[in-house]
């Protein structure tokens, strides 16, 4: 199915479209942050990959303070270049929202697309937030609760815009399908749900990291025991994402995957980076079985239920069935 641009058969020569500066703007502070953080990023890699400049002082701030979950850098940073890519994907397909007109006298990006104005003013408030901790991390230097209300304080800014975005797909899917946006609803689900859990899942787990570097090096509590504080929260994490993705809001978040890839990749890079470490107990290891044995069980169930069209599919892209009566999420 292809995306229309307009539904010329009932556009009225008459329909006066003004574009909303305001959203215009949060879009541009959004896309100057996002570029921002990308050049921060690239500069502590090539500090951290400089072979005259690799000693102690120039490891990447996170993996000075080594602990059960830290992983390699070069998986941190391939993690977030993959990120980047998705955030520069869904960035442009907004943008191109907004030379793009409806019938009902309202450019795309204002309606019906799930990324609202409140949406991107959270995105941009999150990138603004944010920005200061990898400034710190290219001068090499991290404060233990700092870094942790930057790291939980982006990821609830994230995860806020991420449940406007499925609401806001819910509410306007008849919009979507009235206009003939069909292929907008699965770029929807490709670029903004799984777009933003992948941010949000690596946020999460750096946040879990920070927080587990905070216990350890502030000597509130012996490292043993903020390993097993950090690995409980980010298992806590991977168990509540199951629960939610396969029982509560199983239509909804059907094709969002990508958290599992965030983890997955991260775990099993940890683990393998500590493959000759001489304890005889992993909790990351027990995380990383955990992960796969959880991404099993979401990769088995999303199969079954696409099978059997309790999902959405491709010949039906509506979330929920034409009989059912639909609920949010």
């Amino acid at each position: 199915m292809e995306a229309a641009l307009i539904e010329n058969n009932h556009m009225s020569s008459d329909v006066n479209y003004e574009h909303d500066w305001i959203h215009i703007l949060y879009m541009g502070i959004t896309a100057v942050f996002f570029s921002i953080q990308i050049c921060q990023r690239v500069s502590i890699d090539i500090l951290y990959s400089s072979k005259d400049l690799k000693i102690l002082p120039n490891i990447p701030s996170l993996n000075r303070y080594p602990t059960e979950l830290t992983p390699p850098a070069t998986s941190i940073s391939y993690i977030w270049y993959l990120v980047f890519v998705w955030q520069a994907a869904w960035l442009i397909y907004s943008m191109i929202g907004v030379f793009r007109r409806t019938s009902s006298g309202s450019y795309f990006y204002q309606h019906p697309c799930a990324m609202n104005k409140w949406c991107f003013f959270y995105t941009a408030f999150g990138l603004i937030l944010y920005t200061p901790q990898l400034a710190a991390a290219a001068r090499n230097k991290y404060g233990t609760g700092i870094s942790i209300f930057r790291h939980v304080g982006t990821l609830c800014e994230i995860l806020i815009v991420l449940i406007v975005v499925h609401v806001s797909l819910w509410e306007n899917l008849n919009n979507y399908i009235r206009h003939r946006f069909f292929a907008d609803v699965w770029l929807t689900r490709l670029l903004y749900h799984n777009g933003l859990a992948l941010w949000a899942s690596v946020l999460y787990y750096e946040s879990c990291l920070s927080i587990t570097i905070g216990f350890i090096y502030s000597d509130l509590v012996s490292a043993l025991t903020a390993s097993i504080i950090g690995s409980a929260i980010l298992l806590f994490g991977l168990i509540t994402l199951s629960i939610l993705e396969n029982v509560v809001f199983y239509n909804s978040m059907a094709f969002t995957l990508s958290p599992w890839l965030a983890f997955l990749w991260l775990l099993g890079t940890t683990v393998f980076h500590q493959r000759n470490s001489m304890s005889t107990f992993s909790f990351v290891r027990f995380l990383f079985c955990g992960a796969c044995i959880l991404t099993s069980i979401r990769l088995c169930v999303f199969f079954w239920r696409y099978k059997n069209k309790i999902i959405p599919t491709f010949q039906t892209p509506r979330i929920y069935s034409l009989v059912t009566e639909p609920r949010p999420f």
